[in-house]
């Protein structure tokens, strides 16, 4: 029993999350054509009241940077 294979990803066997936020650029039309196919926007602390967020555990997110649109 000493060739078993050690625990590659971290406690529990689970992956490890990167520390890095990947940054994603978003228009004014591409934010309102995701609120017109379903999404919707809450807080953080709304998310975890509604059981949508772990309050003890930092989910995957990104960056978001608003793409201003001159006119």
């Amino acid at each position: 029993m000493n060739n078993a294979t050690p625990n590659t990803h971290g406690l529990f066997d689970a992956p490890v999350r990167s520390i890095e936020k990947e940054c994603v650029m978003l228009t004014r039309a591409d934010i309102e054509r995701q609120l017109d196919a379903g999404a919707f926007l809450m807080s953080r602390e709304e998310a975890v009241a509604a059981g949508f967020l772990n309050p003890l555990e930092d989910p995957d997110t990104v960056l978001v940077d608003i793409a201003r649109e001159d006119a």
